[in-house]
């Protein structure tokens, strides 16, 4: 969903206005990256998985690939 009604898209607006209110700057970016991962992180479903060390680096690879 893409639309003027995206819960997330609002969410993104609201946070940038709010930053920019208080006085976020580019040099700031560190703070701002963490604040937009979190947002993201909305988005995700976290399966914790206890797999064995080369198969759980292996998907972590094959998910790094995929962004």
């Amino acid at each position: 969903m893409t639309g003027p009604g995206d819960p997330l898209r609002a969410l993104a607006r609201e946070r940038g206005r709010l930053m920019g209110e208080l006085g976020m700057t580019p040099q700031d970016a560190a703070w701002a990256r963490a604040d937009a991962q979190t947002i993201v992180s909305l988005t995700r479903r976290d399966l914790r998985l206890r797999l064995p060390g080369p198969l759980s680096r292996l998907l972590r690879r094959l998910a790094r690939a995929a962004r």
